[in-house]
């Protein structure tokens, strides 16, 4: 069976398939406990299922990629309480064991999510936003406008400037004449990443006009055996996050050398070193 690759990360469609079943949620979503741990809450209308686990004051919140859930991070998560810190997991919309939202998708209504569920679990800050992929571009846009984000980890994740028009018709081109395999083997997971795709133009021109706080503390770790396909994609990938690290002085760049896109799997010591980092810079500023 053919591979189907979602914007900003990939997913294998056998994977989702006949991957294991999360168990259902539907006792949990009456009564949410007060710590959120392994809880489902409503959010814009639909179940949406977190976990909030550990102690402090600080809080590290992951964001999976693209068509990926929260057991992105089931080996990182325990081995980042582990440094005196709370971790923050959840599945968005249509994903693991989240219900699918029924209104039209927006990466402006995949922030607020976020934004909702950190509210209820009553989560103050300072948070440690930690994204891969897809998941980082709704972590660079929550920056803007939620002071709890005190620090952020990219993870080879997309960036200002890097799609262009073309760029995003030849991604378009490329992945819907695969709309109807996803369809039909996995439904869920089509009603979730299907107009996640089609959005892309208004993802784009969202990210690229949004204003990132300058002083935000954000290291950018890059894969080095990059996602996209060609040479000259690949060099506008790396000139794409060279430019937007050189924008600040409090943003810096780590090669996370011999990994692929998913560098949490690849390189998972690297990733936690420059978590801990982040930790200890922001524990410093606060």
């Amino acid at each position: 069976m053919r591979a189907a690759i979602v914007l900003f990360g990939s997913v294998l469609l056998s994977a989702c398939v006949g991957g294991a079943v999360h168990p259902g949620h539907a006792a949990s979503a009456q009564r949410a406990p007060p710590d959120c741990k392994a809880a489902s809450l409503q959010v814009n209308g639909h179940a949406l299922w977190v976990d909030l686990e550990g102690s402090g004051s600080l809080t590290v919140v992951f964001e999976a990629g693209g068509g990926n859930d929260s057991t992105a991070w089931s080996d990182l998560a325990p081995r980042v309480r582990a440094l005196g810190v709370r971790t923050f997991v959840y599945d968005r919309a249509g994903l693991g064991r989240s219900d699918v939202d029924p209104s039209a998708y927006s990466i402006g209504r995949e922030v607020g999510a976020l934004r909702s569920a950190l509210d209820q679990c009553r989560v103050q800050g300072p948070i440690v936003f930690v994204g891969h992929s897809y998941g980082g571009v709704i972590g660079l846009l929550a920056s803007a406008r939620d002071e709890r984000i005190a620090g952020i980890v990219l993870l080879d994740t997309i960036v200002p400037g890097f799609y262009t028009p073309e760029r995003i018709a030849a991604l378009l081109a490329d992945y819907r004449p695969q709309y109807a395999e996803v369809r039909e083997k996995a439904p869920k997971l089509a009603q979730a990443m299907i107009p996640l795709m089609e959005a892309t133009p208004q993802t784009v021109e969202a990210l690229d006009r949004e204003s990132i706080p300058v002083d935000l503390p954000i290291t950018d770790v890059v894969a080095e055996r990059s996602n996209e396909k060609t040479p000259e994609a690949i060099a506008a990938w790396k000139s794409a996050h060279q430019a937007f690290v050189a924008k600040s002085p409090s943003r810096m760049s780590v090669l996370a050398v011999g990994s692929g896109h998913k560098v949490m799997q690849d390189a998972p010591d690297l990733v936690l070193e420059t978590v801990a980092r982040m930790i200890a810079t922001v524990r410093a500023r606060h």
